[in-house]
Order: structure tokens, then C-alpha cells, then sequence
């Protein structure tokens, strides 16, 4: 029985990592923040590290955290520490950054002079001499990109180290464009252009000198997060992206772009999504807790991964859309809703009115007054019917996207009159009985 439970268990969770590595579409940039299935991992609900600082995942499914009490794996269920007492670093660590590069290898930047690398399953020590590393990142040719406070920028590729540039003010962030430029976020010196092993200082438009993080986008499109907010532009001249004026002032600690070209930026009062439609808020407070959101990670299955600074998060798309009243009072006390033919939901709200929601969008039906109470929706392909507390039986036909009405009895003598008449309506729209 044991033995059972045990293979039963290592199946579930070899269904999680499956489940992980397959290909799957982004969060719909369609959808209200209230639609997205969200999930939490805290340190008051069982969550072993703390801060996250580092998310990645590497080829066999599992997903690793960095936090400030060390690493841990994640199968799925179970929360694992992982120990790198076997190459001589220091018990429980802070982790301050992860990233697997192009040929799977599990990059690790724990707090100190050393990088640490998974490779073949084991651990080992990265050192080329540095005296404290600031900043590590991938590149656009299947490396890695480090920075070291003391002797300048390098590219760590499978057989060799290349320098890029000399030394410069600790930088604390990296990102290189597809057209090979490499840019350094300092920690007070503001942004520098590495190019030809020359580092040049950018300041057109970038009042801000604490440059937190970057996201390079195509071929000269870099996004800058400050410690005063978020600013776009192409290398020479950028822009101040206007965040909603509730935030106010606000750090940007994290960006990061998903496959449906969503922007999502971590700050310290709450995560931001970014697209074609606007911006979204979503406040995290238990995630974040006193700081901020400090890394986001897209997994193989689409899944955005949160690191915040009281634990783990996880906001992913479902079969199911819900529409909330949290987030729109109309959907509130909902009475009855019908679907036409076409897949356009009509809905009447308990407290009056008629909405007809298409293509994610809610549109009041302004022949309905709003606080006419709507007993029943019925129809077929553009009519519906509509049965109502005052104004007795409603015709409604949709013309060119236009709703057009017809009352077939403007007052009734009692309301319990309505649901039968629009009983009669709908079995005469049937045809005689066969």
C-alpha cells in the first residue's frame, strides 16, 4: 500500500512537470486582472524563503526560487532547499539572481564574490578572479552577461570568457539589444551604452540616476525602471511612461515581456500590465508585504511567476472567464442571463437594466431603462425577447451591431402576467407543434 502511494505520488508530480514544459499561449492581454487564476506561496502559508530575488526553470520542469534564506526547488507540490555545502558556500545564502541560458544550464548568483552553475546535476563553483559580482543576464548569443564591481563587463560563453568593457559605477542591471548593444543600469551614475569595449553614459531623458532594471525589446527598444518610475526609448531619447497618478511616485524593480507582448512591470506597491488596451494594476499587498515585487518569470506553459517580498506568486489563464462584481458593480446580484447564437451574453442585473456583454466588452441596452427590473431573456439568432416587471413584453432586434425595440405591451395589470406572456411569445416563435 505504501509503495502504491508513493508511485502514485511521483506520478502526480511527474504530471505537474509535464504539465510545465508544454507550449502554451500567454495570459490573454484581453482579460481583466479579476479574470486571471492567481495563486500565493507565503511565509505564512508554509513558503521557506522569504523574499524571492530569482526565478528560472530549467529542462527537466522544475522551477527554481531565489530567496533571502537560500535556494529552493519547486516540483510542482513541494517546496525543496537546496544546499551548496558541497562547494564550500556559505548554509542558506541569499540568492539574488537566476537565469538558465540557451543551452539549459542553471546559472546562480548567490550573495559574494562567485557565480555557481548547474551542470550535468552538480553544482560547481564559476571563478575567474572577480572581486564582487553586481549584475548578471542573458545575451542574444546563447551566454551570459556579468558584471564585476572591480573589473568591468563580461561574456561567459561555453568555452571561453570574453571581456567587454572596462569598469565602471556598480552597475546593477544588464541588457543587450538584438543589434549587440549591451546597456548598464548603475546603482547611482544613471545609464550607460557598452559598445566596442567602450562605455558611454546616456542621460537624455532619464532624470533618475538608480537605473533597477532593463528590458530589451527588438532591435534598439529598451525599457528603463527607475527608482522614481518607468521610462521607453530607443538608446538616444526616452520617454516617461505616465503609471496611474494613485501610485504616485513609485520604483520600478522588475520588467519583463511575455510571448503575447504584454509589458509587466514590478514596483513597490503592486505589479503592472502593460499592452494595446492600457494599463492594468494589480496590488499584491500579501505578496509584496513591505517591499515590492522584486523579479517576474514567464514558464514554458505561459504562466507568469511573481517573486515578491513575502513569497511566491502565480497569476495564469483558465478554460473559464469570470466577470466579478468586485471589479464591476453591473454583474452584481445577477438575474437571468441569455446566450444568443452568436455568443452574445445578455445579462440583467437584479437591480434593473439590460447589458449585452460581446467580444469582452458590456454594453448597456439604453431602450431598457436601468431600473426596470428584467424577469426573462429568451430569442433566436438577432431577436431577443425580453420580459420586464413595468414594461411587459420587449422586442428587441440587432441591425448592423444597431439594437432597435419594439413593447409589445407597455403596462401590465400585474407582473406575474409577464413570464407567462413570454412564454407564449417564445413557444409561437417555435412554430405548431408536430
Amino acid at each position: 500500500m505504501i509503495c502504491w502511494l508513493k508511485q502514485t505520488r511521483w506520478i502526480l508530480i511527474g504530471i505537474v512537470l509535464a504539465a510545465l514544459v508544454t507550449d502554451a499561449c500567454a495570459l490573454d492581454p484581453n482579460r481583466l486582472a479579476s479574470q486571471y487564476v492567481r495563486e500565493q506561496w507565503t511565509t505564512e502559508t508554509g513558503f521557506p524563503g522569504g523574499a524571492v530575488n530569482g526565478i528560472a526553470q530549467t529542462a527537466d520542469g522544475y522551477l527554481w526560487i531565489g530567496t533571502d534564506r537560500g535556494l529552493i526547488r519547486f516540483d510542482g507540490f513541494n517546496f525543496r532547499p537546496v544546499s551548496f555545502a558541497s562547494i564550500a558556500t556559505a548554509p542558506n545564502v541569499s540568492i539574488l539572481q537566476l537565469l538558465t541560458d540557451a543551452g539549459g544550464t542553471l546559472w546562480i548568483r548567490p550573495q559574494g564574490a562567485d557565480l555557481v552553475r548547474q551542470k550535468g546535476g552538480k553544482f560547481e563553483s564559476v571563478r575567474y578572479g572577480p572581486d564582487a559580482i553586481t549584475a548578471l543576464s542573458k545575451d542574444n548569443q546563447d551566454g551570459v552577461l556579468v558584471s564585476d564591481i572591480e573589473r568591468g563587463t563580461f561574456r561567459f560563453m561555453t568555452d571561453h570568457v570574453q571581456k567587454m568593457g572596462p569598469s565602471s559605477p556598480p552597475v546593477i542591471s544588464i541588457a543587450e539589444t538584438a543589434d549587440g548593444e549591451v546597456w548598464l543600469g548603475t546603482l547611482g551614475d544613471g545609464l550607460f551604452s557598452l559598445k566596442d569595449g567602450r562605455a558611454t553614459n546616456v542621460n537624455a531623458g532619464l532624470p533618475d540616476r538608480k537605473i533597477n532594471c532593463l528590458l530589451a525589446i527588438g532591435r534598439d527598444e529598451l525599457w528603463v525602471g527607475t527608482g522614481t518610475g518607468l521610462y521607453r526609448g530607443n538608446g538616444k531619447e526616452f520617454r516617461r511612461i505616465e503609471l496611474p497618478s494613485f501610485l504616485g511616485i513609485v520604483q520600478v524593480l522588475s520588467l519583463m515581456r511575455d510571448r503575447d507582448s504584454n509589458i509587466w512591470v514590478g514596483t513597490t506597491r503592486g505589479l503592472l500590465r502593460i499592452n494595446a488596451k492600457g494599463i492594468s494594476f494589480f496590488e499584491e499587498n500579501e505578496l509584496r508585504g513591505d517591499g515590492g515585487i522584486n523579479v517576474l518569470f514567464e514558464d514554458r506553459e505561459g504562466n507568469l511567476w511573481i517573486g515578491g517580498g513575502r513569497g511566491l506568486g502565480r497569476i495564469r489563464d483558465s478554460a473559464f472567464v469570470t466577470y466579478s462584481s468586485i471589479s464591476d458593480r453591473r454583474f452584481e446580484h445577477n438575474g437571468p442571463v441569455y446566450v444568443d447564437p452568436e455568443g452574445r451574453a445578455w445579462l440583467a442585473p437584479a437591480k434593473g437594466g439590460l447589458y449585452v456583454l460581446q467580444n469582452g466588452r458590456v454594453q448597456l441596452v439604453t431602450s431598457i431603462p436601468p431600473n426596470e427590473v428584467v424577469y426573462s431573456i429568451s430569442g433566436r439568432a438577432d431577436v431577443v425577447w425580453v420580459g420586464r416587471q413595468r414594461g411587459g413584453l420587449t422586442h428587441l432586434q440587432l441591425r448592423n451591431g444597431a439594437i432597435a425595440s419594439q413593447s409589445l405591451q407597455r403596462q401590465m395589470d400585474s407582473p406575474k402576467t409577464v413570464p407567462m406572456l413570454f412564454m407564449r411569445a417564445a413557444m409561437a416563435q417555435c412554430g405548431p407543434a408536430r
